[in-house]
């Protein structure tokens, strides 16, 4: 778990998640990567594709077990930082929460609890 602060200066826990969660990009359908860790506010992501900063993106977050009785989360999301991981090829990503319905929120904080 580690502490961040929101964008209203307020200290968050980013939650690593306790299943596998496959992104796509809702737009293209392509396969992004794996969530690493999620919280209300956003989420770390590692991928195989590059994400590029500055950058709005539609997810679908493929839930390996269901939360709520659903399979999938839906998010729009603003990617705000990106790093190269060392020599294996993958990119981490931090993205913040920009669209999401209620139901989503419901889904993230549910998965942020069972961790």
């Amino acid at each position: 778990m580690v502490s961040l602060i929101d964008h209203e200066g307020r200290k968050i826990e980013r939650q690593g998640v306790s299943q596998s969660i496959d992104v796509y990009d809702n737009i293209h359908d392509v396969y992004l990567g794996r969530v690493v860790n999620i919280h209300s506010d956003g989420l770390m992501m590692m991928g195989d594709q590059p994400f590029q900063e500055d950058c709005l993106y539609r997810l679908d977050l493929h839930l390996s077990a269901p939360v709520n009785g659903r399979n999938s989360v839906q998010l729009g999301v603003d990617c705000l930082w990106v790093r190269n991981a060392e020599d294996n090829g993958k990119h981490w990503a931090g993205f913040s929460i920009i669209d999401a319905s209620p139901q989503a929120m419901e889904d993230i904080t549910s998965l942020a609890e069972l961790h």
